[in-house]
């Protein structure tokens, strides 16, 4: 399925970017120790049916009701919350979608890392979006690719 996402309105991103020195799992499984760079991104959007295409039904069709916004069920919130440790090659992230923790656990979650993905991908080439907001997106698209293809390749 196709989605047109001209049913996307009022989107916003936030970012905020930051160190702190922990530990993390290296490439190898071992326990690493140092400055983990973080950046943490927040994407809200309302969704709407139109004309070219049906967003919002499509949101909700592939979305489980726990993560769909009970008083607000056409926004959606996502927020990625990624650390890198740049000279070990690492990179973590995780997820929330509407307050509630996303972890990519089973197959039925994949409809949502699609629909999310499509989200930050499409919206990343807005026009209306500055560059820095589209750099955002383009990070948050990374995350939720890296993480559906772990996903897949460990099933």
């Amino acid at each position: 399925m196709s989605l047109n996402f001209t049913g996307i309105n009022n989107i916003k991103i936030y970012q905020k970017e930051y160190s702190v020195y922990g530990l993390y799992q290296k490439l190898n499984k071992g326990i690493g120790q140092g400055e983990k760079n973080f950046t943490e991104i927040k994407v809200s959007a309302k969704l709407t049916d139109d004309e070219k295409g049906k967003d919002l039904t499509d949101y909700l069709q592939r979305v489980p009701g726990r993560f769909v916004n009970t008083e607000k069920p056409d926004t959606v919130e996502l927020h990625v919350k990624r650390f890198d440790v740049p000279e070990e090659k690492v990179n973590q992230s995780s997820f929330k979608l509407n307050g509630k923790d996303l972890i990519l656990d089973n197959d039925r979650k994949l409809p949502i890392m699609t629909f999310l993905a499509r989200l930050t991908r499409e919206n990343a080439k807005n026009p209306e979006l500055s560059q820095n907001q589209q750099k955002y997106l383009k990070i948050a698209n990374k995350s939720i690719h890296k993480e559906t293809v772990e996903y897949i390749e460990t099933r």
